[in-house]
């Protein structure tokens, strides 16, 4: 066998005049002969100055160009006509008798039969069709590569249907692409037009639909675009209907109706809309910015955040045994405060209770906790320090945010009143708290 340079001279002189054979020319017998006698198909340098090689004959017919011939065996067998050497060659190469050869009926027992209408699906694709339709229909499997079984009378031949991103590959084409004829056959086979999915095996023929018929099917829905192909996505994760939700999105003035018009098609809607918020940040703020500019829904937005916090509060009582104070502390609360409780979060946990009712048992639950803080001294202690440290924080920090210079300003004999009030105040408690900590405190 030749070198890889040299394998390649012969193997495009092969291509280049297979194509020519189709147009009347008689070089491409010839050129079989030499390529498969000299074993040339087997490893070549394409015109791109990639290295190629093959395990099998079939492989190389089958393969696209420029790492193959982008042909089938039986287009093959038929440009070596009545050549009986070529035939023989042919056979040897295939592993099958010269005869088999002879015979149409056995040449797809010959091939991948998925391989095979995977590299015609990618030479034709564009041509649209029932015929290429099948093609998918017959072999493709979404994110599915187990066995084809057998149902509903289809005889099998235990051909493994393929992925579509496998499919895909194999024909030279791009996943979307074998999906919108995937899901065109689909729509058809919902409509009882032609066999549905799981009839079909690889290889196997069936009676196809008049051809002006397949426009309606792919034509119509199908155009490659970014929200088709998301709402295929959907589609295929939740296991609804493509062509219905197509439907459907096609016409938004009859799903406004519905959804005025029926309850649960506004539920079903409200879900969606959540759903997608979570991962559609131009939803969520075009939604803030509706409820912000209506009244009405903001102060329903108020209200079911106010009860959804009554309930959370109730909730973290009953099942954490714990509680916020009025001024902030977490505390634990005996078993008792717990059981007394849980008689409110039954209420709130009833999705017909009234907002007045749960804004009780709020009120109610919150006295529990008070009730909890008096029976513990030290909780209570801490308490109303809290409440102090609160209080004097928040005057010093008023205080401080006085600008001298503006309070001369402006100042009157009401505000130096208040001021000296506030100096008199302060220097009262400053000499209680020294008279018990006369080391650390004075009066100013």
């Amino acid at each position: 066998m030749s070198n890889s340079d040299g394998n390649a001279v012969l193997v495009n002189a092969l291509s280049s005049s297979i194509r020519s054979t189709l147009n009347g020319m008689e070089t491409a017998p010839a050129l079989i002969r030499r390529v498969l006698e000299e074993e040339s198909w087997r490893s070549f340098t394409s015109p791109r100055g990639e290295q190629v090689d093959h395990d099998s004959f079939e492989s190389f017919v089958t393969t696209a160009p420029t790492r193959g011939l982008g042909k089938t065996i039986d287009e093959i067998v038929r440009i070596a006509g009545d050549d009986e050497n070529v035939l023989r060659l042919l056979a040897e190469a295939l592993g099958v008798e010269a005869d088999d050869l002879r015979s149409p009926e056995t040449m797809p027992s010959m091939l991948d039969t998925v391989e095979h209408d995977a590299k015609e699906f990618g030479a034709y694709a564009r041509a649209g069709g029932w015929h290429f339709g099948l093609m998918v229909a017959r072999n493709v499997k979404p994110g599915n590569n187990q066995p084809s079984t057998e149902k509903s009378g289809a005889k099998l031949d235990g051909t493994r249907k393929v992925t579509a991103a496998k499919f895909a590959i194999m024909a030279g084409t791009g996943v979307p692409r074998v999906m919108r004829f995937y899901r065109a056959w689909e729509r058809a086979a919902q409509a009882g037009v032609v066999p549905d999915f799981d009839s079909l095996a690889p290889g196997m023929a069936v009676d196809l639909p008049d051809p002006e018929l397949w426009a309606e099917y792919f034509t119509t829905y199908e155009r490659n675009s970014d929200r088709r192909e998301s709402i295929a996505q959907q589609a295929e994760i939740t296991g609804t209907s493509y062509a219905e939700a197509l439907k459907v999105a096609e016409r938004p003035g009859a799903l406004r109706t519905a959804i005025l018009g029926d309850a649960k098609t506004a539920e079903a809607a409200r879900v969606a809309l959540i759903d997608r918020m979570q991962d559609d940040p131009e939803l969520q703020r075009s939604m803030a910015k509706t409820l912000a500019q209506a009244p009405d829904l903001k102060r329903a937005l108020a209200s079911e955040s106010r009860r959804a916090e009554r309930v959370g509060v109730i909730r973290e009582v009953v099942e954490q045994g714990k509680a916020k104070t009025p001024t902030g502390q977490m505390i634990e609360l005996p078993h008792s405060a717990r059981e007394r409780a849980s008689e409110h979060l039954v209420v709130v946990n009833d999705p017909t209770t009234e907002p007045e009712a749960i804004e009780d048992a709020y009120e109610a639950v919150q006295a529990i906790i008070i009730d909890a803080i008096h029976a513990d001294p030290e909780i209570q202690t801490n308490e109303q320090r809290n409440r102090y440290h609160k209080t004097l924080s928040s005057t010093v920090r008023n205080i401080e945010s006085i600008d001298p210079e503006d309070l001369l300003a402006v100042a009157d004999d009401d505000l130096r009143q208040t001021i000296s009030a506030a100096q008199k105040r302060i220097n009262e408690l400053a000499e209680l708290l020294a008279r018990t900590q006369p080391n650390r405190l004075r009066a100013v």
